[in-house]
């Protein structure tokens, strides 16, 4: 680094060093950030000139710059979002801190301001597990959304799920290997590592997860001879019914209309981890056993970001001690 070196510059550096050790999801959506958000705003500036006072006014004046989202275009940055930035921001200094080109990182002394959205917002994560079983029945009935009945049944994410290849699948032990993900970046398929290191696992599936396993390649026997010679084929274990991988993109709108047909709230695709992970805690699953099946890097993670507490789980907390008053009176 030189004494004009530039904010663009370091951080353009720093991101292309880290970019094959990550997961190329958070890799694209961490250039995203820089791109759209902190080049246009601070990227001119030389890095040594940033001062806390910047940071300041920068995070405030952070809004969305998409376009194509013109709901949310001009808006404030969401809580999460500004999270994203402010931490891309702070490694970046820390690490001109630690090769000695700065004497200090400016974003140990200021952050956004955040609203305290997820504070605020009561709704629930998770479905019961009466949702999740109307879900699944529908869901079973579907070509592709078995997919979803086997993320529901595994607690696995969806890149991990749509991602999975028969070479990783043991099904007469009843094992699944989770080695990579398939994610979408700009509209295309793309195979990646894991999202962390713990997220690389092998899980035990049984019941009728181990059933939509076995079931799959009847499946794709009777796909090859509907489609003829349109069918492709892959190794994936979820396909279409051309036999290629089903890309994590594409499969919202037939989510939406499952859930409407099942009769529960649609909130997304990752409501499902969010429901495995929640009904098994109601059942009194221990957190830890939890957050190391799916693949969480702490139990602590797992039991602040997805257990839902359902409003049946704090019925009948109250403490009633009359019946032990009753007896110390008796004794008197």
């Amino acid at each position: 680094m030189t004494p004009q070196t530039t904010l663009k510059e370091y951080v353009l550096a720093w991101h292309d060093l880290r970019r094959d050790a990550q997961a190329a999801k958070y890799s694209h959506g961490q250039k995203n950030m820089i791109d759209t958000h902190i080049v246009p705003a601070l990227g001119g500036r030389k890095l040594a000139s940033i001062t806390p006072r910047d940071l300041e006014v920068f995070y405030s004046e952070l809004q969305h710059r998409d376009e194509r989202r013109t709901k949310t275009l001009g808006k404030p940055l969401s809580d999460s979002m500004k999270r994203q930035v402010h931490n891309i921001m702070r490694q970046v200094f820390a690490e001109a801190v630690r090769h000695g080109d700065l004497l200090r990182n400016p974003a140990d002394v200021v952050r956004p301001r955040y609203t305290r959205e997820a504070a605020q917002d009561e709704t629930s994560k998770a479905w019961t597990e009466e949702e999740a079983g109307r879900f699944y029945a529908v869901a079973r009935q579907d070509r592709r959304g078995v997919a979803f009945c086997f993320m529901l049944s595994t607690g696995m994410r969806i890149g991990e799920t749509l991602g999975l290849r028969w070479e990783n699948v043991d099904v007469e032990n009843g094992l699944v290997h989770v080695r990579e993900a398939l994610v979408s970046l700009s509209g295309k398929a793309h195979r990646t590592t894991p999202k962390t290191a713990r997220s690389r696992r092998t899980i035990r599936v049984s019941g009728d997860a181990l059933t939509i396993l076995r079931d799959m390649p009847g499946q794709v026997q009777l796909d090859r001879e509907a489609q003829g010679v349109r069918y492709v084929g892959s190794d994936a274990v979820f396909t279409t019914s051309r036999g290629l991988p089903i890309l994590p993109d594409n499969v919202y709108k037939l989510m939406q209309a499952l859930c409407q047909k099942a009769g529960v709230t649609y909130k997304g695709t990752h409501v499902l981890r969010h429901s495995f992970i929640s009904i098994h805690g109601q059942k009194g699953q221990a957190v830890e056993v939890i957050s190391a099946h799916v693949g969480h890097a702490r139990a602590s993670f797992t039991q602040d970001r997805y257990r839902t507490v359902f409003q049946k789980e704090r019925e009948a907390l109250t403490l009633d001690f009359a019946p032990l008053t009753k007896d110390s009176e008796e004794e008197v």
